[in-house]
C-alpha cells in the first residue's frame, strides 16, 4: 500500500533538512554546551574557582592586617594582651629562723604570665602544662630558700626575677614574661615538740 502524496512530501522534506543539517558541522566545543548537564557542570566549576579565589584573597587580607597590626603594636611599644595560666595553691611550713621554737608558714598561689598570640599561645600552654610539675618545683624551691629579708618584700621582686629565669631558663626561652603572687600569705606558728 502506496503512502499518500503529502506524507511523501513531508519525507522528503524531512530529508533535505537532515542533509542540510549533516552538512553544517557544528563543533565539538559547541556540541558539548548544547547539553544541559554539561553546562551546569561547567557554571559550577567556573564558580567554585571563582569562590576559591575570592577565599584566598580574603585570608591574604587578614594576614596582611593581622602582621601590620603585629607591627604597629610593637612599633608604638604599646602592651600586647597576656594570658595567666595558674600553676596552682602551694604552701610551705620550715622551722624558723628568726624566731626559734616556730614555724614558718607561707601559703600562696603562683601564676604565669605568659604573652597572647594567635600561633604561640596554645603552644607555650601546652608546654607549661605538659612540664607544670617541673616548673611547680622550681616555684617551691626559690620559696624555700629565700632569705627573710626577701620573703618580706611587698613585691618579692628577688624571688620573682630568680624565678623567671629559671623557668625561662627551663623552658628554653623566654615564654614566661612575669611570675605572680595573686595570693601570698606568711604567718608563723609555736612548733609543738
Amino acid at each position: 500500500m502506496p503512502l499518500p502524496a503529502d506524507t511523501m512530501q513531508s519525507l522528503e522534506r524531512l530529508d533535505t533538512f537532515q542533509e542540510a543539517f549533516d552538512r553544517e558541522e557544528i563543533p565539538r566545543w559547541k556540541r558539548l554546551f548544547q547539553k544541559t548537564d554539561s553546562l551546569f557542570l561547567l557554571i559550577l566549576i567556573i564558580g567554585l574557582f571563582s569562590f576559591g579565589t575570592f577565599l584566598l584573597l580574603l585570608v591574604n587580607k587578614t594576614v596582611k592586617q593581622s602582621a601590620e597590626k603585629k607591627q604597629q603594636q610593637a612599633s608604638s611599644g604599646k602592651k600586647v594582651n597576656v594570658l595567666e595560666i595558674s600553676l596552682g595553691e602551694f604552701e610551705s611550713m620550715k622551722t624558723s629562723r628568726e624566731n626559734p621554737g616556730y614555724l614558718s608558714v607561707i601559703e600562696y598561689e603562683t601564676t604565669l604570665s605568659v604573652e597572647e598570640s594567635m600561633i604561640g599561645t596554645m603552644q607555650n600552654e601546652r608546654e607549661i602544662y605538659s612540664r607544670k610539675k617541673r616548673l611547680r618545683s622550681i616555684v617551691e624551691f626559690e620559696i624555700n630558700s629565700a632569705s627573710a629579708q626577701e620573703l618580706n618584700e611587698p613585691d618579692l621582686g628577688s624571688i620573682r626575677s630568680s624565678i623567671l629565669m629559671q623557668m625561662n631558663k627551663f623552658l628554653g626561652d623566654d615564654s614566661v614574661n612575669d611570675v605572680l603572687f595573686p595570693h601570698y600569705v606568711r604567718f608563723n606558728l609555736p612548733a609543738t615538740p
